[in-house]
This record gives structure tokens, sequence and C-alpha cells, in this order.
């Protein structure tokens, strides 16, 4: 059975001189950059827990086949290059026909299955290869996504077990990447091909986000706060500046909001107070800086935002259930050890 094309023309990439200096904001009269947007919460809150994303297979199939790729503690992904196949879960959904271009995603390593038929055999892997019998050719691009840092991540708590994007529900520049991330892992003995695959997968993930922000309806979480302008005021504000002397009063006057109501409206969305979001935030960014041997930790305490370095290790150990002197020893260990 012949496989389809798959080129970099695959992607359907085209844009104009003009098209691309209209869209990055160029100033035709300045001869500079206009309207940039500044570094955004969620980019942020990504950069701090240290995404990391990369593709580890593009298989190909035809006939009977059945994969799962949980199990390995991290969110996995996987996206239809070619033909169709079905996914199977254990929460008593039905079978769902995934086609060429679309998108799933599985935050939290939920168990899955995806095969060529809408009926399993058994649990087990079965790896027919492309040329293993009759049915519909379909490629895969299978992939993963985890954080280095943080051992409570809000942008994962927020995400469902598993999220579905369908190509016609995409949208343009996730579809655009979807279809370049395909078209990338099946060119034969590309330049550079690991690291642009790695890239790609990357940017996946924070699209795969903003997508899922765009589609909340009555959700909780970070996200949903994200989703939320006047929250979103006072967790940028946090994000930007932890170290400051954050009172309710002064985080509810930059959302705009009675101290009340923004304090009440925090809680229902992200689940905690907005005095215990701070302080985690803050022991991630102290979690970070403990990483730099050349930092003490009385300078943590301070750039983090604590007086005394007695109160910074009573919070640092309270969130981590260790304390920072602990934790650097286990990283320089860890560092040994690489």
């Amino acid at each position: 059975m012949d496989a389809p094309a798959v080129g970099a023309a695959a992607t359907g990439v085209e844009i104009g001189q003009d098209a691309c200096r209209l869209a990055c904001g160029w100033d035709e009269g300045s001869g500079t950059m206009s309207n940039m947007p500044q570094e955004d919460l969620l980019s942020t809150v990504l950069s701090t827990y240290q995404l990391r994303a990369g593709v580890y297979g593009h298989p190909q199939f035809c006939g009977a086949w059945q994969i799962s790729t949980s199990g390995h503690h991290r969110s996995a992904f996987h996206v239809v290059g070619a033909g169709s196949c079905w996914l199977h879960m254990r929460d008593g959904r039905a079978p769902e026909r995934l086609d060429a271009g679309d998108l799933v995603v599985f935050p939290h390593d939920a168990w899955h299955m995806l095969s060529g038929t809408a009926e399993l055999h058994g649990e087990d892997n079965i790896m027919a290869p492309e040329d293993g019998g009759d049915g519909p050719f379909t490629t895969l691009v299978c992939g993963y996504f985890e954080f280095e840092a943080g051992d409570k991540n809000p942008i994962i708590d927020a995400l469902p077990e598993v999220i579905v994007v369908r190509r016609a529900d995409a949208g343009d520049h996730l579809e655009i990447l979807s279809r370049l991330l395909v078209a990338e892992a099946h060119a034969e003995g590309g330049i550079g091909t690991h690291t642009v695959l790695d890239k790609l997968a990357d940017a996946l993930f924070v699209m795969v986000v903003r997508h899922h922000i765009g589609q909340l309806a009555d959700q909780r979480g970070l996200l949903a706060a994200l989703a939320d302008p006047r929250l979103r005021k006072a967790l940028s504000a946090m994000h930007a500046d932890p170290a400051r002397s954050w009172t309710l009063e002064s985080l509810s006057q930059i959302a705009g909001m009675s101290r009340a109501s923004f304090v009440q409206r925090f809680s229902e969305l992200v689940g905690t107070t907005p005095i215990d979001y701070l302080t985690r935030w803050r022991m991630t960014r102290a979690e970070m800086l403990l990483r730099n041997p050349q930092l003490s930790v009385a300078a943590i305490a301070e750039q983090v935002g604590y007086e005394t370095e007695a109160s910074f290790r009573k919070a640092f150990k309270r969130v981590h259930g260790v304390g920072p002197g602990s934790l650097r020893r286990w990283f320089r260990g860890k560092l040994t050890q690489g």
C-alpha cells in the first residue's frame, strides 16, 4: 500500500512580505515595530516551570494495530498525520474517531489506546507495520510535554484528562503548526530535524493551552483566571513582581474590584486565596533560584519578598515539604550524577 506524500508543501504556509509586516506590527513611517505585546502571563508561567517538549516517534500503520503511550508520568500528545484512527479511554466514553489533522493531548498521562478499528483486542500494543494488512493507512506523530520545575503545576492542574482538537476547530495557527510538525517528522535525513521537532512540540503545547482557554465555559483553575480580564491583571502583577509586599487591598485595586469580590472570585476560579497563590508562586521562583550555587538562601529570600531568612525557610518547607538547604543538596547531587 502506497503512503500518501508528505512534504514541506503540505504546510501551506505562504505569507507575503506586506502581510508579514502587517502581522508583525511594522510601522512604515518610523521603520520600527509597533504595538509589540509585552510578555504575557501564560508565557511567564511556562517559562518559570521550564516547559520541555519533544517528539519521540512518527509511526505508520496499516491493518490491525493498537498502541498506548501512557505510563511515562508526563503529558503525551498525538497528531494524526494521514488516515484515521480510534481513541479509547477507560472513563466510560465510547471510542472516538480521529482523522488526519486532529490532535489529542493527555495532560495527566491518562490511560489511552489508539487503534485502527473501533474495537480493541486486549490492552497490549499491536504494532502492525504499514504493509501489515488491509485497512486505512495511518501515520501519527507522537510526543510529550513535561516541566522541570514545580511539584504542583497550575497549568497542568487546570487542564482536563484529555483534550481533542479537531482540525476544523483548531484555527489557522494551530492547524499550520500541526501540519508543519507532521511534515518535519516525515522529512528524511533533514539537518537539525530533532531540534526543529522539539521546538515545534514546545510551541504546540502553548497553542493547545491557548486554544483550551478560548473554549473555557464555567471552568476552574489558573487557566480560567487567565480568561478573566480583571483577575488576569492581578495575576500579572504578582508574577511580574513577586517580591513586592502585596496585600489584598493593593491586588483588588489592580483588578478594579472590591476586596471582598476579588477574594471571592479569585478563590472560586483558582481554588485558593490570592495570598496563598502568591506564596506558592514565590516558592516556585525560589526553587529555580536555589539551582544557582552562587546565591545564598538569604539572598533568595530577599528576591522573593521575605524580610527574614527564617520566615522564608518556614514558608518554603510548608510548600515543598523540605527546607531550601535539602533541596539545594538534592540539586547538587543530581548535577553530580549527570
